[in-house]
């Protein structure tokens, strides 16, 4: 008897390859849970509401303090004791705050980056407006307020039998939609006006007539539908003629058909220049459509060009270029089929040009003893020990135009630190510099090409010499190349690569914005949130342990339910995540940490072979080791990854139960399946397969 042997998981999620080629060690599925520092498979802990916000309230970071969110307006009753609320507000006090783009703590107090609902964006220290930042861009705001997407709906009429006998020349002879036969061969009355209405509808159906016409009878009632959906069949007249002593009740002409409704905004132009490339259709509601909108100006390049925010069904257009020109500009839609906005035209406002500002950019972070920020080509630092001072009539404040070293520069998105210097991330460019106190002694180390991000709270810096990022392909990492010290990308995300790019084309613009990374504190893992899914590495160099697996954000409800929710804000606080949906704060373990729930952890392990993938094996049991309840299943056809049989049920360690679980198959290969079953927490540890080889083995 042979026996295949997983003694553990140190490889975790591996999706590089096909099921029936992946090797034994690492897990095809890994979700809700992770790998531990022996290379276990563990069920996460649980996601946690610890804390109900009332409305008005966005955003989510920390102080020594505690849990901070904010707002534009005075505190909203109802902040939950343990959450504080920062207020922060627009030059125009009364005009919304909608997300926080970006925060950092200096010398212990929150400097956030706010956008306001008109799209503007202002820098604030301690809840106090930066003014060394201006947006001076000229902005306009819509709402989408109606469309339609509606499947076209065939035309349909109908006729009753409602009398005749067997026999002789009692029949239905014709059916015609206007002088056009449906019917074909005379139907004869049989048994039954509901039978003889059976068998014409029968007929009508395996009749092709142009056009064609398809029929299904209730009782004695036939109704035709037109094959073609749409209303151009409508009022096409019905004649049935009979035959002998069949009788023919009401009948209804061809109607109701419809025609496809689908709502577009054709064309967007401001003074006379589109902003959009192509019509963008009305999706599913007027809230989706305004981010499909927003992505859509975004995505065009214009001259003059034009960037968009949307927020529930508000759109905000801002001119990329800042100052008065724009003032007055009227925006002009083009509407089809019902897509619907308010105001019916826009005009651009608010543009102006300051000599002792600078345009605000939307990502901000504590480098030494300055504030560093990005604003579309330039990185910004601040005065030495001065936060709040920009210009360059403050020491050591000044920017560097990134655009004047390396392409691709254009529209900066994140800063890191990354040992002694500075990586500045573009979408597809990242730039190492060394900073000093001194802007005299600035210097560019490195650039790295055809890297980078478009989500600039990806950025993440790992152990000492790690930074991980999201780039279009997948996960990648800064690391150092050598004793030099120089920057490498290196392609630590290769084995969920392929999950983390196809969760990625799922994600709208804002949505896209909101992933976030972070470090788990308890173990160190590296999260990568995307929306619904956390991309789980667990790292422990002395175990050789490097490891992917994945969460859903989800719990168990109260009816034994699970419950997804969208995370828009993650911090760590107090050795703690923090995640925020909504105006629901989740805190994972709970406060205590230690919180599991019913939630189900899956492994998965490919389809193993015995090192001899065309031999049939007769599986005979299995063992395994493990702690909580799990249901085991086993599948055995590559060619249907859904296929699977249960196996046994088992709470513990099967290794001294004579006979093991049995397991009597015959297959080529084999997927053992482990999903926990109850309140956690659960472990599997390792697995045997115990086999003998096929029957005409010598």
């Amino acid at each position: 008897m042979g026996t295949v042997w997983v003694k553990e998981f140190t490889g975790g999620l591996d999706n590089r390859r096909m099921f029936e080629a992946t090797s034994g060690g690492v897990l095809v599925v890994a979700n809700n849970g992770h790998i531990t520092r022996g290379g276990e498979f563990e069920q996460r802990a649980a996601f946690v509401s610890e804390y109900t916000l009332p409305a008005g309230t966005v955003g989510l970071f920390y102080t020594r303090a505690g849990i901070y969110v904010f707002g534009h307006a005075a505190a909203p009753v109802g902040i939950p004791a343990g959450v504080t609320y920062q207020r922060l507000q627009h030059s125009t006090p009364a005009t919304a705050l909608v997300r926080i783009l970006s925060a950092d703590l200096y010398q212990g107090k929150i400097y956030a980056v706010g956008e306001f609902a008109d799209g503007a964006i202002f820098h604030f220290y301690d809840g106090t407006r930066v003014t060394d930042w201006f947006d001076g861009r000229a902005r306009a705001t819509f709402e989408v307020t109606g469309g339609e997407d509606t499947a076209a709906a065939a035309a349909t009429g109908s006729f009753t039998i409602t009398g005749g006998t067997a026999g002789g020349g009692n029949e239905v002879t014709d059916v015609l939609v206007d002088g056009v036969d449906i019917l074909g061969t005379p139907v004869a009355w049989a048994t039954s006006n509901n039978a003889t209405a059976t068998a014409v509808a029968a007929q009508i159906t395996s009749h092709t007539s142009s056009p064609n016409y398809t029929a299904v009878a209730v009782g004695s009632t036939v109704t035709i539908t037109a094959s073609t959906a749409g209303a151009s069949a409508n009022d096409r007249t019905v004649a049935v003629t009979p035959g002998g002593t069949v009788t023919i009740g009401s009948t209804s002409n061809m109607a109701n058909g419809t025609d496809a409704i689908l709502s577009s905004l054709t064309d967007l132009k401001v003074n006379g220049v589109s902003i959009i490339s192509a019509p963008v259709p009305w999706d599913t509601s007027n809230e989706d459509t305004a981010a499909d909108v927003a992505a859509a100006i975004n995505s065009f390049t214009s001259t003059p060009d034009y960037s968009a925010s949307a927020v529930g069904t508000a759109v905000s257009i801002a001119a990329v270029t800042p100052g008065p020109t724009p003032n007055g500009y009227v925006g002009v839609f083009t509407l089809a089929d019902g897509f619907d906005v308010s105001p019916d035209t826009i005009a651009m406002a608010n543009g102006a040009t300051s000599a002792s500002t600078y345009q605000p950019g939307g990502f901000v972070k504590t480098i030494g003893q300055k504030m560093y920020s990005v604003s579309g080509p330039n990185m910004h630092f601040s005065g030495i020990q001065a936060p709040t001072k920009w210009t360059t009539d403050t020491v050591g404040a000044g920017f560097i135009d990134m655009s004047s070293e390396s392409s691709g520069s254009e529209e900066l998105t994140a800063l890191a630190r990354y040992q002694n210097f500075v990586a500045v991330f573009a979408e597809r460019v990242v730039q190492m510099w060394y900073v000093d106190p001194d802007p005299e002694l600035n210097r560019k180390a490195q650039i790295l090409e055809n890297t980078g991000t478009a989500s600039p709270r990806s950025v993440t810096p790992f152990g000492d010499t790690d930074i991980f990022y999201l780039d279009e392909s997948g996960l990648r990492s800064l690391r150092a190349r050598d004793s030099s010290n120089a920057a490498a990308t290196t392609d630590i995300g290769v084995p969920v690569d392929g999950l983390i790019t196809d969760k990625l084309a799922t994600l709208t613009e804002n949505e896209r914005a909101q992933i976030v990374g972070l470090i788990e504190p308890a173990n160190g893992r590296f999260w990568l949130i995307m929306k619904d899914k956390v991309f789980v590495f667990s790292f422990f160099n002395g175990a050789k342990v490097s490891a992917w697996s994945t969460y859903d954000t989800s719990y168990i409800d109260e009816d034994d339910e699970t419950v997804t929710f969208n995370v828009e804000y993650a911090t760590v606080f107090n050795r703690r995540v923090y995640l925020r949906a909504g105006n629901e704060i989740y805190v994972y373990g709970g406060l205590d940490g230690d919180e599991y729930d019913a939630t189900v952890a899956e492994a998965w392990l490919p389809y193993l072979d015995a090192d001899d993938p065309t031999r049939k094996k007769q599986f005979e049991r299995i063992d395994a080791a493990t702690r909580g309840l799990w249901v085991v299943h086993g599948a055995l056809d590559p060619n249907n990854e859904d296929a699977e049989d249960k196996i046994a049920t088992i709470s513990e360690t099967t290794y001294n139960i004579d006979g093991g679980i049995p397991f009597q198959h015959s297959a080529t290969h084999v997927s053992l399946r482990f999903r926990s079953s109850g309140v956690g927490p659960h472990r599997l540890g390792a697995c045997v397969i115990h086999y003998t080889g096929s029957e005409d083995d010598d």
